[in-house]
C-alpha cells in the first residue's frame, strides 16, 4: 500500500477540517491539519490509514487479550511517519478501540503536538474521545528508562490506563538502531515499517526486518510515505 508523498494533503487549497461523518469534534482548533482522520473518514489518505487498519486488525487472529500492540516504524520520513501513526491512532478510536498512541522520539517528539498536547510529557487525553498519546522521557525526563533500555511491553503501568489499543511510534536513526528497535518491541503484536520512497536504503529495510523477525515481531505491511 502506498500513502501519499506526504501527509500535508490536509493543506491543499479547499480542504475543509471541519467535523463531519461523526467522528468526535477536535474541540478548540488545537487539532493539527494534519490529523485529517479528526476531520474526515473517507478523504483518500484516511482510507489509506483505514487499510492499515485493518491488516493490523486482521493479524492479530482469534486470541483475545486485554490489550494488543502494535509498532509503526520510520525510515527517513519522521514527519510522515508522525502524522500515519496520530491518524492511525484517530482511526483505530473511531473503529471501537480505547488507544495510546506513544512516541517514542525523546529527542524530537512530534506525536503530541498534532493534538494539540504538550510533548514528550506522562499520558495525556487528546481532544479525540478514548484517545491518549504518551511521550517516553525527555531530556529533563520523566519515564524510568528511554524505551531503548527495555521492553516498550514492560513500561504499561507507567501509563496507569486501560486501553484496548497501543500504537508505539518509533523511528530508526542514529540514536537508536534496528537491534534497540526489534528490543524494544518485545511481545508486540505487529508492526508496520514507513519507508521513504527513492531515499530510503534497501539494506537499511532488510536490516530492520532481519531484526524483527529475530524478535518475534510480525511485520503487517511495509508503506511508502
Amino acid at each position: 500500500m502506498r500513502l501519499r508523498s506526504s501527509a500535508n494533503d490536509a493543506h491543499v487549497s479547499g480542504y475543509d477540517p471541519s467535523p463531519r461523518d461523526g467522528v468526535p469534534p477536535a474541540g478548540s482548533g488545537t487539532v493539527d491539519p494534519m490529523l485529517v482522520a479528526a476531520f474526515s473518514m473517507d478523504d483518500p489518505y484516511v482510507v489509506a490509514i483505514r487499510g492499515i487498519r485493518s491488516s493490523i486488525v486482521q493479524s492479530y487472529g482469534d486470541v483475545s487479550r486485554d490489550t494488543r500492540y502494535c509498532a509503526v516504524i520510520g525510515l527517513d520520513c519522521d514527519e510522515a511517519l508522525a502524522a500515519m501513526a496520530a491518524n492511525l491512532g484517530v482511526v483505530m478510536t473511531h473503529m471501537g478501540a480505547s488507544t495510546l498512541v506513544v512516541d517514542t522520539n525523546r529527542a524530537a517528539p512530534r506525536v503530541a503536538g498534532l493534538f494539540g498536547v504538550a510533548d514528550a510529557a506522562p499520558v495525556q487525553q487528546t481532544p479525540i474521545a478514548g484517545l491518549w498519546v504518551a511521550g517516553t522521557g525527555s531530556a529533563d525526563g520523566w519515564s524510568q528508562d528511554p524505551v531503548e533500555r527495555r521492553p516498550l511491553i514492560e513500561q504499561r503501568d507507567e501509563w496507569n490506563i486501560r486501553i484496548d489499543q497501543v500504537v508505539a511510534v518509533m523511528a530508526l536513526n542514529d540514536a537508536i538502531g534496528a537491534s534497540s528497535i526489534a528490543n524494544a518491541l518485545t511481545g508486540f503484536d505487529a508492526a508496520v515499517i514507513v519507508a521513504r520512497k527513492n531515499v530510503t536504503l534497501v539494506n537499511r529495510t532488510r536490516n530492520l526486518i532481519e531484526a524483527l523477525d529475530q524478535h518475534r515481531v510480525p511485520i503487517v505491511g511495509t508503506v511508502m510515505a
